[in-house]
């Protein structure tokens, strides 16, 4: 057997001593690189969690640069507010007199306030038809968030079936306006802005997300469809004021008049793209003057379609019937060949409802009589008070009438 030195060892190809002076360096470049790789790594990876949390002071965050509040800056110029005066007929009870439930009345001036958007540079204005209706000599005041001074507006429609209205202002000068036209997509659970006056209170904004769309309610007025809800703050006076998107996008027109009574995350808006066709409609309207426009008469469809004759019940006509002042419409003449006679309507009933919308005065028009066809149906609430040995008796019954 051959012995080997230690210099033979030392000999060898894979162990020489030049072999191993090389690979010690350039294993500790290896280490070293790897090491600084981690660490940066490292770095890398947490700054991604600590950075949001820097504070508000910091040089990296800056208020102005959120989202909502650019979107605001941009769209809280074409809101405006709202006031407008209505006479009302309020009706009492005499303290003196309850067993003979005698009543009186006495008309009152009330304030209603809400919120307006401008849609164009010439100054009109749209708002929700419960905030003007029924105005003093259909004139508002309207005050400009530009301006901070207050200026009258004429009323040019009013459409209770949509509860939309437009205004008009007049300027000198250019108003800063809302683009309508420029129409959010409505994805469910997407950011909402709303922008208004509640309650009051100028220059206010709520924040929430689109919680569902094409929501039917029922209102006093009858059943509203197509509406937009929200979980964002709709009060009294936000009505008539605009919701947009987080890229400053329309949405839709907030709506009080929807919410019935106060619930926390429920608000309802009136679409975008229902505030943009009403808006062309009645701009073309007015663009053919006052011969092409018809204005809205029950009292003629009525007589025409159905061979009805009505009037309002007054202060006089209501203690005659033993009803309250404004409680429906009171046929006063029938065709004994119309529709209506032979749907067994006689004068001296009262009307209390068309189709699903409670009818109290001339101004309450349907939806569903517009355009209304020959042979098509629909149904009226009727009532009958009668006298029996000296009490007064109701009896209502709905009945289907044919038009003509």
């Amino acid at each position: 057997m051959t012995k080997r030195n230690s210099t033979d060892i030392l000999s060898l190809p894979c162990l020489s001593a030049s072999t191993l002076h090389c690979f010690f360096p350039s294993f500790r470049l290896f280490f070293f690189q790897s090491i600084l790789k981690i660490g940066i790594s490292f770095v890398l990876f947490f700054s991604f969690f600590l950075l949001p949390a820097l504070p508000q002071d910091s040089p990296l965050y800056q208020a102005e640069d959120e989202p909502t509040v650019i979107v605001v800056k941009k769209v809280m110029p074409s809101v405006v507010n709202i006031s407008s005066e209505r006479i009302v007929q309020k009706r009492v009870q005499d303290p003196f007199d309850l067993f003979f439930g005698r009543y009186y009345s006495y008309k009152e001036r009330v304030k209603s306030l809400g919120s307006g958007v401008l849609v164009s540079a010439e100054g009109y204005i749209i708002t929700c038809a419960h905030v003007v209706e029924r105005s003093i000599d259909r004139k508002v005041q309207v005050t400009l968030n530009e301006k901070k001074i207050e200026t009258e507006a004429k009323i040019l429609a009013v459409d209770p079936t949509t509860d939309l209205a437009l205004l008009k202002v007049d300027s000198k000068t250019a108003l800063p306006f809302l683009d309508i036209q420029n129409v959010s997509p409505t994805l469910l659970g997407q950011t909402l802005i709303v922008l208004g006056n509640p309650v009051g209170y100028q220059n206010s904004v709520s924040k929430g997300i689109l919680s569902a769309i094409d929501r039917t309610i029922e209102t006093e007025g009858g059943k509203i469809e197509g509406l937009l809800q929200t979980d964002a703050a709709i009060n009294p006076g936000n009505s008539g004021g605009p919701i947009v998107d987080i890229s400053g996008k329309f949405v839709g027109i907030s709506s009080a008049k929807f919410a019935g009574e106060a619930i926390e995350g429920i608000g309802f808006a009136i679409p975008a793209r229902r505030v943009n066709i009403f808006y062309r409609e009645t701009l073309a309207q007015l663009k053919k003057g006052p011969a092409s426009r018809k204005e809205l008469n029950i009292e003629q469809v009525l007589a025409k379609r159905f061979g009805l004759r009505v009037q309002e019940i007054n202060r006089d006509l209501a203690e005659a019937f033993h009803v309250e002042e404004g409680m429906g419409l009171l046929v006063s003449d029938v065709d004994p060949y119309g529709p209506a006679a032979k749907a067994g309507i006689k004068p001296g009933m009262i009307i209390l409802g068309i189709g699903n919308r409670k009818i109290d005065e001339l101004e309450s028009y349907p939806e569903l009589l517009k355009g209304i066809k020959s042979g098509e149906a629909v149904l009226m609430t009727v009532m009958m008070v009668k006298e029996s040995q000296g009490f007064f008796l109701s009896q209502t019954a709905t009945v289907e009438v044919f038009a003509r």
